[in-house]
Order: structure tokens, then C-alpha cells, then sequence
């Protein structure tokens, strides 16, 4: 990545705080999820040796058993791309910022739920008001509305905003089977 990229991400970092809306969602809807087992979907790659986009020492802390993921091999996690069969069943599946890059994102939510457990919690987190990133695979972008559609096959739906309900930088979706 070139200089003005790295600058660019660090200034977008700086201004919609990805990392506080994420621990925001996970202390709040997450920290009751113990002893169970969880999928990440997105796991990404290591940067200077450490997994920056995971969330998945945040559940092994809980003594949740987790299963990290990725569609990229070179990642090192499992590969599992949500679009087709997802192999096993899961107590909660956490799907940081992947549904922007999935092309058949209904075909991939539909699988999410299929791979939840009942009464499994599914964790979602999209961005709104955000610049594209990962080019080329930044297909989408969604709104509260949209999402209540996407996410009705659910039991149960809350969703959220982080930032001003009309410029959200990101959605949050927490999804019951």
C-alpha cells in the first residue's frame, strides 16, 4: 500500500473510529456470550503480527471455543466464503464488515442463518457513511431499512446506528435465529 493510502486509512480511522464502534457492539451485546461456539466471519490478515480487523480474542476470553475465517488462503484462517454451504453449527457468528464485499450478500445471509443454532445470535456490522475500501470487492452499501428486510427471517432483529442517525457511519445488526 502507497504512502497517501496509508495516510488516508489512518485519517479515516481517526474520524469514524472503526475499533470504538466495534468493542461498542461487543461489550454491549456480546459479553454473555461464554462457553460457547463462535464463528468469525472475516477474520482478515496480520498486520506487524497481529490479527487487527479479528474481534476473536475478545470470545476466547469468555472461554468460547472460536473459529476463525477468511475467503483468502493466504489469511491462514478457514476459508469459508458465506455464499455457499457453511460447514457446522454455531451458538453466535460474528460478520464484521464483510456483507460490502459479498456480491450475492442475500444468498450469504441466508447461509448465516442456516449455520446458526436455535437461538444462536448472529452479529452484524456494515458500514453507512464510509469510504470504499478493499477495491475491488466493495460492492454495497445498506441502510436501517434495507436491513430490516435483509435480517427478517430472524426470530428476533435489533439494529443500531453509530453516528448521527441520519449520516450513520456504521450499522450494527443483532440477529437471534
Amino acid at each position: 500500500m502507497g504512502i497517501k493510502k496509508d495516510m488516508f486509512r489512518a485519517l479515516v480511522h481517526i474520524a469514524f473510529q472503526p475499533g470504538k464502534a466495534k468493542d461498542r457492539i461487543l461489550r454491549k451485546y456480546c459479553s454473555d456470550i461464554r462457553g460457547k461456539k463462535v464463528l468469525e466471519i472475516g477474520s482478515g490478515k496480520a498486520v506487524r503480527g497481529k490479527y487487527a480487523y479479528s474481534v476473536a480474542d475478545f470470545f476466547e476470553k469468555r472461554g468460547n471455543k472460536v473459529t476463525k475465517s477468511d475467503v483468502n488462503p493466504a489469511y491462514k484462517h478457514k476459508i469459508i466464503d458465506i455464499t455457499k454451504e457453511i460447514p457446522g453449527k454455531y451458538d453466535a457468528i460474528i460478520c464484521f464488515n464483510v456483507l460490502e464485499h459479498v456480491f450475492d450478500f442475500q444468498k450469504g445471509i441466508r447461509q448465516l442463518h442456516k449455520s446458526l443454532d436455535k437461538n444462536g445470535r448472529l452479529i452484524v456490522l456494515v458500514p453507512a457513511f464510509y469510504p470504499l475500501h478493499d477495491e475491488p470487492h466493495d460492492y454495497w452499501r445498506f441502510t436501517e431499512h434495507s436491513l430490516r428486510k435483509l435480517f427478517s427471517i430472524f426470530k428476533t432483529l435489533k439494529i443500531e446506528h453509530y453516528g448521527k442517525r441520519e449520516l450513520p457511519f456504521f450499522y450494527f445488526v443483532v440477529a437471534v435465529k
